[in-house]
């Protein structure tokens, strides 16, 4: 009589077995022929979804049209252009990190010559 400890792992491996074969026959199933009206003309599947997605998307932006009923509102008409210019700012320094012209050099940049 086996124990009911041993009984268990008997039990989980049959289980695990039995989900290998069982994925392995569902994902690892018999190759389509050739005469399949299954196969596509693309060698890869992405490929043609994706190619599919693009021409979906390209019939509907061939599909918009733009109402431009507003730009001849008077209300829209009557907008004006507030915008300030700006004028040219200088850049500032090349190196930002470089030490200043005619500043005294850091104790630490003195003593790392040393």
């Amino acid at each position: 009589m086996h124990k009911p400890s041993s009984l268990k792992s008997t039990v989980i491996i049959l289980v695990i077995i039995a989900a290998a074969l069982i994925g392995y026959f569902y994902y690892e199933g018999s190759a389509p022929s050739a005469s399949s009206s299954l196969l596509t003309a693309s060698a890869n599947p992405s490929a043609s979804g994706i190619g599919q997605q693009v021409l979906g998307l390209l019939s509907q932006i061939q599909s918009l049209r733009i109402d431009t009923a507003l730009f001849k509102d008077p209300g829209y008409l009557t907008l004006r252009d507030f915008s300030v210019t700006i004028p040219p700012q200088n850049v500032g320094r090349s190196n930002p990190f470089a030490p200043l012209p005619g500043a005294p050099a850091s104790p630490a940049a003195t003593t790392a010559g040393h």
